[in-house]
């Protein structure tokens, strides 16, 4: 324990003393990093939880296709990224009400926010649409199907149960979600 206790002290100095700030990127161009968030490729449930982060609100979403993967930038107004889980699942439900939900495709990929919300503090959307058919060579189309107690959550119709993988947006504070193309 007291070993534990001394590399919580040495970490957190380490932090307090030691770095100068990292020079802002252009304003014209999101950055990316290398961080917990940083994925390889898979078709299995992924998930990073942040107990005790702030409630992030989630300001935009934008789908286009690149090179192989289809990518999804997710938006988050604050400071960072919520905790979030991304999974294939065979039945999806609404939150609060249980109903069943389905996309249009071969399966279903839902993405998870945690703490998070998706409205502001009148309670009106912070997305312009909650739903999009997005025709993309892996991704259909994305439904919003939770903004409810702290939980935002996205249904993703996918062309075929293709490998993906997330990593984290420095500037502006996102998720970025890129699901591969079909052989």
């Amino acid at each position: 324990m007291a070993l534990m206790d001394h590399r919580i002290v040495f970490v957190a100095a380490v932090f307090a003393c030691g770095g100068r700030e990292k020079p802002a990127p252009p304003p014209d161009r999101a950055t990316t990093a290398a961080t917990p968030a940083a994925t390889q490729d898979t078709t299995a449930a992924t998930q990073l939880a942040r107990p005790g982060a702030p409630q992030a609100l989630l300001s935009a979403i934008a789908a286009t296709a690149e090179s192989g993967y289809d990518r999804v930038v997710f938006e988050f107004a604050g400071e960072g990224v919520p905790g979030y889980r991304v999974e294939y699942l065979a039945h999806v439900v609404r939150c609060g009400s249980g109903d069943p939900v389905s996309a249009q495709g071969a399966a279903g990929l839902v993405v998870r926010f945690e703490p998070a919300r998706a409205h502001d503090d009148q309670g009106h959307p912070t997305l312009p649409a909650r739903e999009s058919t997005l025709g993309l060579p892996a991704l259909t189309e994305w439904k919003l199907i939770c903004d409810f107690e702290g939980q935002v959550q996205f249904l993703f119709g996918v062309a075929a149960m293709t490998p993906y993988r997330m990593s984290e947006q420095v500037t502006p504070p996102g998720l970025i979600l890129e699901v591969r193309h079909a052989p």
